[in-house]
């Protein structure tokens, strides 16, 4: 009777074990690590909250379960260094991260320091997503990297948006841009979109970041007196500032295109008055206050300002290689990067700024999906305030790139 109570206990003491050790090393294998980089300049707030976009979705993603690769859960570690927005600063933040921290996948934003970081990621098969507005990183050279933020695509959706709102009576302009890599990249694109839309360039000013004393830029404008400005590519904040009080005091009168400037027009009107911005035409940057918002927008809105106290708008069109990542690897089920990014190929997504398409580069020389259109925002400003004006799909933003930068078709 002795002998048959030990098996007894024995017995439950097995079902009790079998019941809670799978469990618990289930638990345990779901704690393998992704490790994933980014570089960003923590130099301005658009860098810093880059930072704070891409570790709020790794924590999201992590909570959620993480990801499921051929049955086993990764948690991920998301890695963010300072490349300064410069190629040294950029080539070092990269080398630590593929070499040191061994990630997976790179994001990244700077044409400074893309184009040098490249040299690390590729014949290291590690993964660059990038919003780089240099043409060199769409490469058919390189295997590795695609751009999934869209640059020239954002400039062929602002052309349809201009022969949509622009007034007929605005025949020149001038486009204003940094002078680096970056701007002269912008500038160019910005050129080719906005002599589509029949406007003849009278000239290209440039300027260092950076610079305090923006008054003879504003001379300038005004002695060539142009129908139309662009502030291409011109970073929202202390820049845009200096530029708008610099163009409103030379006394030139005419219609302002600033893309980045929406979070920027408050202190615009602070320091200069209402009239400095009336009738600005802006991309509107903040998706959670238009007309029937992207369905990742407002929820990714809470759970910002309640991790950091605010929501911020100036980092969040940089992230949308987040979101292409997490959906390759699920399509892929893989972590190899030849099968990521074929997976990528053809791709279309959900983003918090709304539906992003990958698209060919045939211009460039690249039939593969390399490049990527996103729904695009406009407003302007009326009375001090940004008042929603309309939007641009993701595929009519490349239609309309087949038709400015050709080369055949990119869908």
């Amino acid at each position: 009777m002795k002998d048959k109570k030990v098996v007894m206990f024995c017995g439950l003491i097995g079902l009790i074990l079998s019941l809670i050790v799978p469990p618990f090393f289930s638990a345990w294998a779901a704690t393998i690590t992704l490790k994933l980089g980014a570089t960003s300049n923590f130099g301005d707030r658009q860098g810093i909250q880059v930072k704070k976009c891409l570790e709020l979705l790794a924590e999201q993603l992590n909570k959620a379960g993480g990801l499921v690769v051929k049955g086993e859960k990764y948690l991920v570690e998301m890695i963010v260094y300072d490349d300064k927005f410069q190629a040294d600063p950029g080539r070092v933040a990269f080398e630590r991260l593929v070499y040191g921290d061994k990630v997976k996948a790179i994001f990244s934003y700077g044409s400074a320091p893309v184009l040098a970081g490249i040299e690390v990621t590729e014949p290291n098969k590690v993964l660059l997503l990038t919003g780089a507005f240099a043409p060199q990183v769409m490469s058919p050279k390189y295997k590795y990297t695609l751009r999934t933020r869209a640059n020239t695509l954002g400039y062929a959706a602002t052309a349809v948006f201009g022969k949509k709102f622009l007034k007929p009576t605005i025949k020149t302009a001038v486009i204003i841009a940094n002078d680096d890599h970056t701007g002269h990249s912008i500038a160019k694109d910005v050129e080719a979109a906005w002599k589509y839309c029949n406007l003849q360039i009278l000239d290209k000013l440039y300027f260092k970041r950076g610079t305090v004393d923006l008054n003879p830029l504003g001379a300038k404008l005004k002695s060539l007196n142009p129908d139309f400005v662009d502030y291409a590519g011109i970073m929202s904040g202390a820049e845009t500032l200096r530029l708008a009080k610099a163009v409103y005091q030379s006394g030139w009168k005419g219609q302002i295109w600033a893309e980045l400037a929406q979070t920027t027009v408050p202190d615009i009107v602070d320091a200069s008055g209402k009239e400095a911005v009336e009738g600005m035409i802006v991309m509107m940057i903040d998706p959670t206050v238009i007309p029937n918002p992207p369905p990742l927008a407002l929820p990714f809105r809470k759970a910002y300002a309640e991790k950091y106290g605010e929501w911020e708008i100036d980092g969040i069109r940089w992230i949308d290689g987040w979101f292409y990542f997490v959906e390759a690897v699920k399509k892929a089920n893989s972590l190899d990067p030849d099968a990521i990014a074929s997976a990528m190929q053809g791709m279309e997504i959900e983003t918090i700024m709304g539906t992003s398409r990958m698209c060919r580069r045939p211009d460039l020389g690249n039939n593969r999906y390399v490049d990527s259109g996103t729904t695009k925002y406009f407003g302007q400003v009326r009375d001090g305030k940004v008042v929603y004006l309309d939007r641009v799909s993701a595929i009519d933003g490349i239609r309309i790139a087949e038709k400015i930068f050709g080369g055949g078709k990119w869908d």
